[in-house]
């Protein structure tokens, strides 16, 4: 699982690692508000078997309920904590590759879910769908990134390890980009996001002299 050509399970320890030393190292930021703490985990681990699910289970070619649901859900998780659309834009590149127009309409409800969502339960915690007070530079810059990163995985396990990357360096540049308390500690829960990403991205695979890489089932 760890040898040497093993290049995302390495990569994936390595920001894992890190990542755990960041959240572990500010933790005092987070002791009086444990609420976001479970929101924003629960809210990763969901967004991880929603994304396994959809990608296992329904088809990117045809909108039906269970696709306006999963859209739905992603609007939901959104509001509750601290997920930026960015985090959710690797994977819907990914499923609507070759549906541009399911892949537009995704993006339609998303927005429209959200402020219906935002309509109806004013008055309680919002995170933002777009940025976290950031700079239009480095707005662009993560999107961009998301964006060519959405066209060029291959499969889940580079699904699972790029919105892992993206939400570390999303919540890298919030943590040294700001000095205000309650947005440090919102750039170190969004560090706990990307550890259940990176826990995913592991995987074992075994080489065929014929087929090349084949990966085996968790």
């Amino acid at each position: 699982m760890f040898s040497r050509k093993h290049y995302i399970n390495w990569f994936s320890l390595i920001f894992l690692v890190i990542s755990i030393i960041i959240f572990s190292s500010n933790i005092q930021l987070l002791k009086n508000d444990p609420p976001v703490l479970i929101n924003n985990l629960f809210g990763s681990i969901l967004l991880i078997i929603i994304f396994f699910i959809v990608d296992k289970y329904l088809n990117p070619d045809k909108v039906d309920l269970f696709i306006v649901s999963f859209i739905f859900i992603l609007s939901f998780i959104s509001y509750f904590t601290f997920f930026s659309f960015g985090f959710y834009l690797i994977f819907l590149l990914f499923f609507f590759r070759n549906n541009l127009k399911n892949l537009f309409l995704s993006f339609f409800l998303i927005f429209l879910f959200d402020l219906i969502i935002k309509y109806f339960m004013i008055g309680n915690y919002s995170g933002e769908i777009f940025y976290w007070d950031f700079s239009w530079g480095w707005i662009t810059l993560l999107y961009l990134l998301s964006i060519y990163t959405g066209w060029m995985v291959a499969d889940m396990q580079e699904v699972y390890f790029s919105t892992g990357i993206v939400i570390f360096f999303w919540s890298l540049i919030f943590l040294i980009s700001n000095n205000n308390s309650f947005i440090n500690s919102a750039a170190v829960t969004s560090f706990l996001i990307s550890i259940p990403f990176f826990l995913s991205s592991f995987r074992r695979y075994k080489i065929d002299k014929f087929l090349g890489k084949v990966y085996k089932d968790l």
